[in-house]
């Protein structure tokens, strides 16, 4: 059996999401790198994604003042 790869749409990218012990860096790399391989890109659908697929921290959800 061959396996190719399929094309991705953005909303696919909200498959994408940041590992437990992975630096934002990394995450934002791999994000990236995925968010290329969509034929047709939609910036707000990947920017939603981007933020759904973040782990809980103080970057996702910043202190009130």
């Amino acid at each position: 059996m061959i396996q190719t790869d399929r094309l991705y749409s953005t909303d696919d990218l909200y498959m994408v999401q940041q590992r437990e012990d992975e630096p934002l860096r990394e995450y934002a790399a791999r994000f990236s790198h995925e968010y290329s391989r969509c034929p047709k890109r939609n910036d707000r659908i990947a920017y939603g994604a981007f933020k759904s697929g973040l782990r809980s921290s103080h970057f996702r959800y910043p202190r009130a003042q």
